[in-house]
């Protein structure tokens, strides 16, 4: 078997459970074999022989550094911690120190670093614990020492100084641990100490620091430093706060105490900041404290130290102040004693003054002034008939010399005073004279050639004088104007001239003329032909030495400069100003705000001046470059929507964002703006309106463009003409009364001249309002430019502005005009005014066409032209006498039961009935309506307008009813036959009275119309007439409503006339002769011509202008047409023979005639058989021969 040999036959067994010295071994059953106790007792612990087969024959020896197993089938290495040696068969253990594993080749290996076998035969080194080292000989794991830490299985212990001064050793040495905050490693680094008081150690720190500047620590042991409270500072060893010291300070975010650093800081101890002194003080040396200002010094926000006052103030003997006060007036100041700097008021010295309070020196007393007495705030002039010696006496005037203006003066030549003390100079007696300085007078020469006999004996002003006492004539003296001065214009007699050429424009002249307004006197009066000033020059040379749009400002500012003084002005100056606009406005494509406000006030400045010149074209040229110009300026003006003004000119460019809408749907294009003018003479004051504005706009512009220029001025100084005047001054009632005398005295003269008869504007007229000049560019086919401006005098109610004047109706009333330059007129053309006249103080609506220079003028117009007081009158009388007598035609043929039923009755009485009730209301109106709306019914009301429309109607009814009449005449004496109308008397009527009434009432509500201007609203009456309650003459509903129908009306019935008139010229009566027949037919003429109302043909022809026609045609139509009713009367029933029958019967004044189917006239009559029909009974006439003749038996009217 293995491990065997043959040599000792026996069996080795390996045992399932070896037990040492017995192994009980347990055959397989395959053998039969009873069991058998092996006993061995090895005498050695390793062999090194083996058998590895079955059947060998000897055993094989091990190889080196191996033994035989225990079944010595194989060789094995020792045991771990166990190696053969080479000269031995055993397995050794390894010494300490050493190891050696069960696999490791047969060798025992040092234990590696960290490791330790502590006992021979180890398998495996034990790894060091932390805060253990292994010994050299790696037989013992040694302690680290102090200081000092490792890791399990460290080779060596780590000192903790390696990682810093803030590491220590814990107590099992395993690991170097970092000191709590606020202390440090101590020196063997075996543990830490605290940080001392005043030092600390926060995370970032290594080592205890010290608590930096503003910190402290109180405490030991401290991680972090605390601030001192503002005002204090750390002390030496940062363990306390204390103050710091005054004069510093220390704020929150500074480190240390600081000294005030500011010239007027100081600081008391303790402080956070520091402050700073108040006015009137400084702080001291050392910033601790702060001390006032010395007496005559100030300190003030600006000032850094005490200063000295300025010359003429003082502070009141006052320390601390923190400002000087002026000196009063009388004072000047002076030095303080004793101190370096300072000053006091003093009074000035006799002969001295100061007119204002801080006048630091006084001033000498200028001639012919003194003062008498320190402290003076004036000089003035030496009592009466005294005067000036020096700055601080005066002198008795002696004769010859009076008191003037505070100088003992020589009286002039041709003045005397033979008295001291004399306090003016007589002038000498007529036909008397003296020299200067004279005592008395002597007596001029008697000579015939005065100036000859004196000329060379006296001076020139005393013969001059004597030339003039004997006849009007003009002395020697210097003229000043704004056009230069011209001095001494010679001695001239009356109706002399002396041309002078003008100062500043030499081919210009200037004619003084002497003027005799008496037989003994006459004055010496200018006349100017001079365009320029001596400053027009100095404007020209702005225009011509290039204007860039880089200096336009600098140009501008100069020519403000040049033209500030307004009442030296002229319109040369105007002329060059012009050109300068023009310049800039080419020059720059954009004038800035700056040029643009320097160039409205220039030209406010002009507009203030002088501009009288007798170049009356020149000026209009002159005047129209200016508007043109200022207006190019407005548009080019870089400032949108906003005013630019000065006292005589405003100027706005306005774009479509500022317009708002001014109308409702379908008025999107309109807009508007408005302005609000407390004072119409001053457009600093001129403000734009806006939203929220609650008073009525002075001026509202409004149109359809989107973008416009707006120039505004103050009056019509660039808009020269002949026709306007200035609105004279005072309160507003002596105003009124000044213009009344004007236009008194204007109609007086019209009447002089015979001119009464027609209607002329007055010459007088008045720009009443701001000038408005608006551009909006290019105008669209049916531009309307709307306005609404109030006026700068009201005008007032018509109690104030209507006038009776020489039987004419005058009244005060508004205009809307535009200025047409090249003919320096105003005109009304293409504006419509519109204004309530019962609220004449409100604003007036001007409705333009164009756009140009727009202004409301003030104006007086004759209404009612041709009125005559005696024409009212007697319109009155007669109206009374056709309303008795259209009430006594009704009263008479109404109980006449045989006439009345007649169709021509019936339409008669119609027809008498609305022209009873028309002519009530007209007259009636006379009462219940005045002409100043004293009246019972206001001029302009709802019931004005109630009492119109009926007037207006029930004329229209009249009309109406002539031409039923003509028509009915037509029917009966020219058609005849076939002439039956049934339900006549009901078409009639619903023809009268039903198509009038739309006249009326299209009327008013198509012509009474409110006009919107930017929010304003102002009612257009323009169906109502201004002074009455009845239709406004001349306007287009007038013609178109009432004087159209009534127009057509007379031609209708002139058509009937014309036919009837044939009729009864043609119509013969044999029983009559040629003179009968004759007056006959004139009568039937004339009473058709009445009834058919063709007399207000007469009315059409009324408006000829030719002198004395229109009071001619006005009487004729009051005769005839307000005498209508008398001749209804006379026409209808007193020639009528059937109604005289009827009441002479009634009466019982005449038999009743026989009952007859036919007529007994001998006459031919057409209608002899009238009564056999119905159709006959209804003719108006039974025959044309007969009308209106009487007939006993004709019923017929």
């Amino acid at each position: 078997n293995k491990g065997t040999n043959r040599r000792d036959q026996t069996y080795t067994f390996s045992p399932t459970d070896p037990v040492k010295g017995v192994n009980k071994v347990k055959f397989s059953q395959s053998f039969i074999l009873a069991e058998l106790l092996v006993y061995y007792a090895p005498d050695v612990t390793h062999f090194e022989y083996y058998n590895d087969k079955e059947g060998a024959k000897e055993s094989l020896k091990c190889e080196a550094g191996k033994v035989s197993k225990d079944d010595f089938t194989t060789c094995v290495l020792c045991a771990e911690g166990t190696y053969r040696p080479d000269d031995k068969v055993e397995c050794k253990k390894c010494d300490k120190g050493k190891y050696r594993g069960a696999t490791d080749p047969n060798q025992c290996k040092d234990c590696a670093d960290g490791t330790v076998a502590g006992t021979e035969g180890t398998a495996k080194c034990t790894q060091c614990l932390a805060g253990k080292k292994a010994n050299t000989a790696k037989t013992l794991c040694e302690d680290c020492g102090a200081g000092t830490v490792s890791s399990a299985g460290a080779t060596a212990c780590e000192a903790c100084s390696k990682k810093g001064t803030l590491h220590y050793a814990n107590a099992g040495k395993s690991e170097c641990l970092k000191c709590a905050l606020g202390k440090v490693a101590n020196d063997d680094q075996s543990g830490c100490d605290d940080c001392d008081a005043g030092k600390y150690r926060g995370e970032t720190e290594t080592e205890c620091k010290e608590c930096p500047a503003p910190k402290i620590s109180k405490d030991k042991g401290s991680d972090s430093c605390t601030d001192c409270p503002e005002g204090k500072k750390p002390n030496a060893a940062r363990t306390e706060c204390e103050d710091c010291p005054a004069g510093q300070y220390r704020g929150t975010h500074d480190t240390v105490c600081a000294a005030c650093a500011g010239v007027l800081e100081y600081s008391e101890a303790g402080w956070a900041a520091c402050k700073t002194c108040p006015e009137g003080q400084v702080p001291n040396p050392g910033k601790t404290a702060c001390v006032p200002c010395e007496k005559g010094m100030y300190r003030g926000s600006g000032d850094n130290e005490c200063v000295e006052c300025a010359g003429g103030h003082h502070t009141e003997d006052k320390t601390g102040q923190s400002e000087c006060v002026k000196c009063p007036k009388g004072h000047e100041t002076k030095k303080i004693d004793g101190q370096t700097a300072g000053l006091k008021c003093m009074p000035c010295e006799v002969g001295f003054y100061s007119a204002t309070e801080g006048t630091a020196e006084c001033s000498a007393c200028l001639t012919p002034t003194v003062t008498l007495e320190t402290g003076q705030s004036e000089c003035k002039n030496c009592e009466a008939g005294t005067g000036r010696k020096t700055t601080s006496s005066c002198e008795t005037c002696p004769a010859g010399k009076r008191s003037l203006e505070g100088l003992c003066t020589s009286c002039p030549h041709n003045q005397f005073t033979d008295a001291e003390k004399s306090t003016e100079c007589k002038p000498c007696p007529k036909h008397q004279h003296s020299g200067e300085g004279d005592v008395k007078c002597e007596a001029c020469s008697e000579e015939e050639n005065i100036e000859a006999a004196m000329k060379d004996n006296v001076h020139e002003l005393q013969w001059q004088k004597c030339v003039v006492d004997s006849g009007p004539a003009c002395m020697k003296q210097t003229v000043e104007s704004v056009y230069g001065k011209f001095p001494d214009i010679p001695f001239m007699r009356s109706g002399k001239k002396e041309e002078r050429a003008c100062p500043a424009d030499p081919s210009a002249k200037a004619t003084f003329t002497c003027k005799a307004v008496s037989d003994t006197k006459a004055v010496l009066t200018p006349t100017y032909d001079c365009i320029k000033t001596p400053k027009t020059e100095e404007i020209e040379k702005l225009a011509t030495e290039g204007i860039t749009a880089s200096n336009t400002e600098a140009v501008s500012n100069k020519l403000k400069e040049f033209t500030s003084d307004s009442a030296g002005n002229g319109i040369g100056d105007v002329a060059a100003a012009a050109d300068v606009l023009k310049e800039v406005a080419e020059a720059a494509d954009s004038v800035s705000e700056a040029a643009t406000e320097n160039l409205v006030s220039a030209v406010s400045s002009l507009a203030g001046g002088d501009l009288k010149t007798e170049d009356v074209a020149k000026k209009r040229e002159i005047s129209k470059k200016m508007v043109e110009n200022i207006k190019q300026i407005a548009k080019k003006t870089a400032v949108s929507n906003k005013l630019v003004k000065s006292a005589n000119l405003a100027v706005m460019k306005v774009s479509s964002d500022k317009t708002k809408s001014a109308g409702g749907a379908g008025a999107a294009e309109e807009s508007g703006i408005s302005f609000f003018l407390p004072d119409a003479k001053d457009l600093t004051k001129l403000g734009q309106g806006g939203e929220g504005e609650s008073n009525e706009p002075s001026i509202a512009i409004q149109s359809s463009a989107t973008e416009m220029s707006v120039v505004i001025l103050t009056g019509d100084a660039f808009f020269p003409s002949e026709e306007t005047e200035q609105i004279p001054g005072g309160s507003t009632d002596e105003v009124r009364d000044s213009l009344w005398d004007d236009l008194k005295g204007e109609f007086e003269d019209m009447s002089n001249n015979g001119s009464d008869t027609e209607k002329k504007p007055t010459k007088v007229k008045y720009v009443n309002s701001v000038v408005l000049e608006i551009d909006v560019g290019k105008q669209e086919p049916g531009f309307v430019l709307k306005l609404y401006i109030k006026p700068n005098f009201k005008v007032g109610d018509n109690t104030k502005n209507l006038k009776h004047m020489n039987d004419r109706r005058v009244q005060i009333r508004y205009l809307c005009a535009y200025y047409e330059p090249d003919t320096a007129q105003w005109s009304s053309n293409g504006c419509l005014t519109t204004y309530d006249t019962n609220l004449p103080n409100s604003g007036v609506v001007c409705s333009c066409s164009h756009n140009t220079s727009f202004a409301v003028l003030m104006a007086a117009e004759e209404i009612d032209p041709g009125y005559v007081e005696a024409q009212s009158l007697i319109s009155q009388i007669l109206l009374g006498g056709s309303i008795f007598g259209l009430i006594a035609t009704i009263s008479l043929i109404l109980p006449a039961s045989a006439i009345v039923t007649t169709r021509s009755a019936k339409v008669n009485i119609c027809f008498s009935i609305a022209l009873l009730i028309a002519s009530i209301l007209f007259i009636l109106q006379g009462v219940l309506v005045k002409d100043d709306n004293s009246g019972v019914i206001q001029l302009r009301s709802v019931g004005c307008a109630v009492y119109t429309m009926l007037q207006h109607y029930m004329w229209l009814v009249v009309f109406m009813w002539t031409v039923i009449e003509g028509f009915l005449m037509y029917l009966s004496l020219v058609q005849v036959f076939g002439s039956h109308i049934s339900h006549y008397m009901l078409k009639f009527n619903a023809l009268a009275y039903g198509v009038p009434i739309v006249f009326p009432l299209a009327g008013y509500f198509a012509f009474t119309r409110k006009i919107t201007v930017s929010g304003v609203e102002v009612t257009d009456h323009q169906y109502m007439a201004e002074t009455m309650c009845f239709l406004k003459p001349g306007t287009i509903n007038f013609y178109a409503l009432f004087f159209g129908p009534l127009v057509l009306a007379i031609i209708v019935n002139l058509v009937f006339f014309v036919l009837v008139l044939k009729v009864i010229r043609n119509s013969k009566n044999s029983s009559l002769s040629d003179k009968e027949q004759l007056m006959r037919q004139m009568k039937a003429a004339v009473g058709v011509m009445v009834l058919l109302g063709t007399g207000w043909v007469i009315g059409i022809f009324m408006n000829i202008p030719a002198p004395g026609m229109q009071i001619t045609l006005q009487w004729f139509f009051i005769v005839i047409n307000a005498s209508q009713g008398m001749f209804v009367f006379v026409f209808y029933v007193v020639l009528n023979d059937a109604v005289k029958n009827f009441w002479l019967e009634k009466l019982g004044l005449k038999a009743a005639a026989p009952k007859s189917g036919a007529g007994a006239s001998s006459a031919t009559n057409v209608y002899a058989n009238a009564s056999t029909s119905k159709q006959d009974a209804e003719h108006t006439y039974s025959s044309a021969a007969e009308f209106p003749a009487k007939k006993d038996d004709n019923a017929n009217l």
